[in-house]
């Protein structure tokens, strides 16, 4: 049987990238209004706010997803380690 190898590390570091993802599209919130008044045409302007107010509901969801998926990419991680030195332990005593 082959033996299961699992890169705790590389989960952990794409549960951090998840996460910096979530955090960066948080910031952008509210970046539309930054164009207020630049658009030339108030109807360019409006359709930009249209899309960023629609895009809020569909914002909350991803963010809460991001944020089950980088917890548990990480708590995966912890756990795995976790796992090694408790399967070890037994190993080093026998010595």
């Amino acid at each position: 049987m082959p033996d299961l190898v699992v890169d705790a590390d590389a989960l952990e570091a794409f549960g951090g990238q998840l996460e910096s993802i979530r955090s960066r599209m948080n910031a952008a919130r509210d970046w539309t209004h930054q164009y207020d008044g630049q658009m030339g045409a108030a109807e360019v302007e409006d359709a930009l706010h249209s899309f960023s107010s629609g895009w809020r509901d569909g914002r909350k969801e991803i963010d809460g997803s991001l944020k089950a998926l980088s917890d548990m990419l990480t708590n995966s991680a912890q756990t795995f380690r976790q796992t090694d030195v408790d399967l070890k332990k037994p190993l080093e005593q026998s010595n």
